[in-house]
């Protein structure tokens, strides 16, 4: 039942990378790299830093250097709220400061996550407001390894541009395999697909291997 569950999940990512590749010529390929560090604050109360380096290609941004940090609090049994804020630096001495509320819903290994994300930057004429929706499915493989599945969508609903051209939306397809190296440390490796629709012209697609380190202290 639960191998025939994971095909049928996997199955789906692949049919959507796949009907979304046939229709875009517009691609690139980049590279994530993710360091986390998580702790309690509290019974209830945990804290999540994370930061990473991002390459990519000039068209698609040039590279990225991040750091966040989220604080959520469990509510009731499998929801959790909270919030917190990071600063994004691009090459050139870009940078966009970014607030972010959330709420996060968890019941067996299912989970999904509403963020809420105010972008300020460099420039602008005024703030960006995007939500983004993720769900997410968490599957162990054995005592070590486990397989994390998840879709997102991504909505502007300010442009940072007074009378600008319409919001772009976005979609993302991730797959990750983590390792459990101790108690306290995970190190993940995966593949994210970002689809950008276009009107009037081909969608932009990029394809994105992810590297994972995380310490829970």
């Amino acid at each position: 039942m639960r191998g025939g569950l994971i095909f049928r999940v996997a199955a789906a990512l692949c049919l959507f990378g796949a009907s979304s590749a046939a229709r875009a010529q517009d691609e690139d390929t980049q590279l994530w790299v993710y360091g986390v560090a998580a702790t309690d604050l509290g019974e209830d109360t945990r804290l999540t830093i994370d930061a990473t380096a991002r390459w990519r290609e000039e068209q698609r941004g040039d590279e990225q250097h991040t750091v966040r940090a989220t604080v959520m609090h469990q509510i009731a049994e499998g929801v959790r709220i909270g919030g917190g804020g990071g600063v994004f630096e691009t090459e050139g001495g870009r940078t966009e400061l970014r607030p972010h509320q959330q709420m996060s819903l968890r019941t067996g290994r299912f989970s999904a996550r509403t963020r809420f994300e105010q972008r300020f930057f460099d420039g602008a004429d005024r703030m960006e407001l995007r939500i983004r929706q993720m769900v997410r499915y968490a599957q162990p493989i054995s005592y070590t390894f486990s397989l994390s599945l998840d879709g997102e969508y991504l909505g502007l609903v300010q442009t940072r541009e007074r009378g600008g051209t319409r919001p772009r939306d976005q979609w993302r397809a991730r797959a990750i395999v983590s390792a459990d190296v101790s108690d306290d440390l995970t190190l993940g490796a995966g593949y994210l697909m970002v689809v950008t629709p276009q009107e009037g012209t081909a969608d932009q697609i990029a394809h994105v291997p992810q590297l994972y380190l995380t310490l829970d202290f």
